[in-house]
Order: C-alpha cells, then sequence, then structure tokens
C-alpha cells in the first residue's frame, strides 16, 4: 500500500517491511523471508526511525508516521498544484502578450506586481503568525533568511 499525495508528487509513502537483519525490504514483495515489523519510508529516501509491528495496525501507524512526520512539512511548503499549472499558464500568455501587445503587457504586469506585494506581505505575516522561521521563509522564497529578514521586518510583529 502506498501513501500519496497530489500536491508534493515525488513522494510517494509506503510501510516498508522490516527483515530480522534490520535493513528495510524496498516492497512486500521484494523479500521471501518474514519480516519482523513496519517503518514508514517514502520513495525520495526518507524513512522514519520508529518501527511498528507486522499487523494491520502497524501498517497503518507507518502510514500516520509518514503523512505527519515527512508529508505534512512538505504540503505545507508546496503550492497547490492547480495553481502551479494556472501561474505557469499566465506566465507564457503574457510572455505571448508582450510580443505582441507589450503596452498591454505593462499594463498587466503594473497590476500584478502590487497584488504580489501585497499578498507577499500577507503570506510572509500569515507564515510568522504560525510559527515560520526566516530560514524556513526565505527558503520558500529562494533567499537567505537574512535576507527574508531584512525585507519583511517591518512588515510583520514579532
Amino acid at each position: 500500500m502506498t501513501f500519496k499525495s497530489p500536491d508534493i508528487p515525488a513522494h510517494e509513502g509506503f510501510a516498508a517491511p522490516v527483515l530480522p537483519t534490520g535493513e528495510l525490504a524496498s516492497s512486500a514483495g521484494a523479500f521471501t523471508k518474514t519480516f519482523v515489523g513496519y517503518q514508514a519510508a517514502c520513495s525520495c529516501g526518507w524513512a522514519d526511525q520508529r518501527r511498528f509491528p507486522p499487523t494491520p495496525e502497524g501498517t497503518k501507524e507507518t502510514e500516520y508516521r509518514w503523512w505527519s512526520r515527512h508529508a505534512a512539512p512538505l504540503i505545507a511548503a508546496a503550492p497547490p498544484g492547480e495553481l502551479v499549472t494556472m501561474s505557469d499558464l499566465l506566465c507564457e500568455r503574457i510572455v505571448n502578450l508582450a510580443a505582441e501587445r507589450p503596452l498591454a503587457a505593462l499594463t498587466l504586469l503594473s497590476r500584478l506586481e502590487s497584488w504580489q506585494r501585497t499578498l507577499l506581505d500577507q503570506a510572509v505575516a500569515g507564515a510568522r503568525e504560525t510559527g515560520a522561521s526566516w530560514a524556513q521563509i526565505g527558503e520558500a522564497m529562494g533567499i537567505s533568511k537574512q535576507s527574508a529578514h531584512e525585507r519583511f521586518r517591518a512588515h510583520v510583529s514579532s
């Protein structure tokens, strides 16, 4: 059984069988010997440290661990796929508009820039209110924590 989220497509969680040697089997069909438990794992290489019994309940616990320990923080930082698709489409259309009607593109880009500033300030404030560090904010924006702090500290109440 695998666990998936559309917002983190490069991550597929699973209950990895733990062999008697302590090694993880890559999948349930990858071994013929008896396994001694389950451990939450992900296709990206992440593996939880905690092991659970080889029971249906153990499988459920590994799923919970994958979601809570690995997937939840990734999902918190991943934009919804449909918005990424819409954003990419908007960018493509603006590139085409700029080639055909540059003044119309400038008008639209000016509007987007004003929305972007306000929305960035709101998103940073929201992230800080929910406990995100400046390092996490910087990482989400592709800048250093120092740059994020310098740029947004005046817009966020500490």
